[in-house]
């Protein structure tokens, strides 16, 4: 479950060990042959589908130091009228409620694998099997729904809202792996291996994109196509237990969405139910992506715009960043290709203008910068997830979407702002020009240019800004420019910064008395007040880590209290069943505070999502950080 995205965590081990996904082989699986397979069927895979016994078992391979933590290592499929999924077959609903309450009936469901045909996913009778310990479903008949993007879209989104993350989602079949890393992300966690048998039966060549006959294929390397005579099974097995490494690999470096996006390309299908999910149900997918991460944000098309995380940071940015009170003039930059934005090249000038007109009048400014996918960065946000780390084609050429989602937020920003500032517009470009009508348009600011006819960077144009910002803040008649009350630029970070990650108010709450710090980027800094060190600013990743003290004091204004059911946390690890209720902004790799009677117990880190913590009976939900520690003679 540290892995991102959507894989579960099989009740069965009670571990956050990740099974997920995996590949279920139809043979039992040898250590010549390390697939990476996460389990086998006991049962050999049958010259015909028809042929499958009415019930077989599943049985997990496990690495030895888990082995004593598995409740079970096997799971049976039994009592199933229609499975596999390719059988033809029309089931009424009467057969499927007959086939609940058999299954219901069944002794130790939680080895028994429950079969869910496509056509009943919001049946209510569901609701049955999911109050039981059955940890294992089986999605049959997905294939057909193929063709169908709305359909696909509803049937994952409605499944994703039902099933807790201790629920495992089985497809079986011949799934193409090109669809793997998308139905990953939709939520499926294994597949199986039937698609080589059946096309090396009949002939076929299979690659991680496509399928040849034997008789005309892409040359391959690998040790099955050099032996002699090719072997063509083993060879196809290959590239879907490697498809299925790729997708781990980018799971755990939290960069699955970029996989699906490259992926889903192959096949117009997909990439139109990526964009209907991304259209219809991105709150679905929201709620389950973290911004404490620090791996590369690759933004390679046109649906990045409305990726869950950029949506997410614009979300944030919208309802949580409150500017400084003392602004009297917005300053508008577009970014740059380095991150940070501060340490490029282009920034660097941007602030040595800024200083030039006076350096007496800077905690009168605020920065905003404007890009896209992102839309509008605060400079105090600049060093966080994803601003910090995204990466994406310059064409110079803004569409119409990236236009009117950028507009509207910077309208929204730009409201916050005390009225009657001034806007200053350091931007290059036609639909910078059209993000920059519309928003003078709305908000009747008074708008200067310093950069339309030349580039930001030229000696021209960083000339003007200086020149400008100095006419323009000598008008305004600033005196109290060196009141002990200006905040300086790492003191408005860390209070935007706590906003962002808390909750609105809890920047002024944690920040508002005299601070003192211990370090200096790139390394991590400590933070005291009175000698008492209440937070620690991570270099790596932008975002603070507080000591419980400190977290007690915004416990009314934080958006990641984890009600814990316990007044005392032993062990290192927060479980389901401790849990009474999490707030449901919690998100995985959120530092969360750990609340036992409106009292913090524990700072720790969320391991999955808040909505998925309240559906959990089993599992950990999240790894203890820093406990809360008892003055000599205090109680408990």
């Amino acid at each position: 479950l540290s892995a991102f995205g959507f894989s579960r965590l099989l009740a069965e081990t009670r571990t956050s060990h990740i099974l997920a996904p995996g590949l279920l082989s139809f043979n039992s699986v040898t250590n010549s042959l390390n697939f990476g397979f996460s389990g086998f069927f006991v049962s050999s895979f049958p010259p015909r589908f028809s042929d499958l016994d009415s019930s077989f078992q599943l049985r997990w391979s496990f690495p030895p130091h888990l082995s004593e933590r598995v409740l079970s290592s096997s799971f049976t499929l039994s009592s199933q009228p229609f499975y596999p999924s390719f059988v033809s077959s029309i089931l009424s609903e009467s057969s499927f409620s007959e086939y609940v309450s058999s299954f219901l009936s069944l002794p130790d469901l939680h080895s028994q694998i429950f079969t869910l045909p496509y056509t009943f996913f919001d049946s209510p009778l569901l609701d049955d099997v999911l109050s039981t310990d059955c940890s294992f479903f089986v999605l049959t008949g997905l294939s057909s729904l193929f063709n169908n993007q709305r359909k696909l879209s509803e049937l994952f989104v409605s499944l994703r809202s039902r099933l807790s993350p201790d629920i495992a989602l089985y497809v079986p079949g011949p799934i193409a792996p090109t669809y793997y890393s998308f139905l990953v992300y939709s939520g499926v966690d294994f597949f199986d291996d039937s698609l080589a048998y059946y096309l090396s039966e009949r002939g076929f060549f299979l690659t991680s994109d496509s399928v040849y006959p034997l008789s005309n294929h892409p040359e391959c390397y690998c040790s099955f196509c050099r032996s002699s005579p090719p072997d063509i099974l083993g060879h196809n097995l290959q590239v879907m237990a490697n498809k299925l490494s790729q997708i781990r690999f980018f799971l755990e470096s939290g960069n699955l969405r970029t996989l699906v996006e490259r992926d889903v390309h192959s096949s117009p299908l997909l990439s139109s139910t990526l964009n209907y999910f991304d259209r219809n149900y991105s709150s679905t997918f929201l709620s389950r992506f973290p911004v404490q991460q620090s791996t590369s944000l690759v933004c390679t098309s046109s649906s990045s715009l409305n990726r869950p995380e950029v949506e997410l940071f614009r979300y944030r940015v919208r309802e949580r960043f409150n500017p400084s009170p003392q602004t009297r003039v917005v300053i508008l930059f577009p970014c740059s290709a380095r991150k940070p934005y501060s340490l490029s090249r282009s920034h660097s000038l941007f602030s040595q203008s800024l200083r030039q007109a006076g350096k007496s009048f800077l905690p009168f400014l605020s920065e905003l910068i404007i890009t896209s996918p992102l839309s509008v960065v605060p400079r105090e946000l600049e060093s966080l997830y994803p601003p910090r780390f995204y990466d994406i084609p310059v064409s110079g050429f803004w569409s119409e979407e990236e236009i009117a989602v950028t507009s509207s937020l910077l309208i929204d920003v730009l409201s916050k702002f005390p009225e009657n500032i001034i806007l200053i517009n350091h931007t290059y470009g036609q639909g910078y020009s059209d993000i920059i009508e519309r928003v003078s348009d709305s908000l009747n600011l008074t708008v200067y240019h310093t950069s339309k006819s030349e580039r930001p960077t030229s000696s021209s144009s960083l000339s003007n800004l200086s020149s400008t910002l100095r006419e323009v803040l000598s008008s305004l008649n600033l005196t109290d420019s060196n009141s002990s009350h200006n905040l300086s630029p790492f003191l408005r970070k860390l209070i935007a910064t706590a906003d962002y990650q808390y909750g609105p108010g809890s920047g002024n709450v944690l920040f508002s008395s005299p601070i003192r710090t211990r370090g200096k980027y790139p390394r991590d800094i400590q933070i005291f007040r009175e000698k008492k060190l209440i937070a620690t600013y991570l270099s790596r990743t932008g975002f603070l880590s507080l000591h419980p003290a400190a977290a007690q004091e915004i416990l009314d204004y934080s958006l990641v209290n984890l009600d814990f059911a316990a007044e005392t946390i032993t062990g290192s690890s927060i479980y389901a069943p401790g849990c009474n209720h999490a707030s449901e902004f919690i998100l995985p790799s959120d530092e969360i505070f750990i609340v036992n009677s409106g009292r913090v117990l524990a700072t720790a880190r969320a391991l999955i999502a808040g909505v998925d913590m309240n559906k959990m009976s089993s599992g950990s939900l999240a790894i203890v950080k820093k406990k809360l520690k008892l003055k000599k003679g205090e109680t408990k």
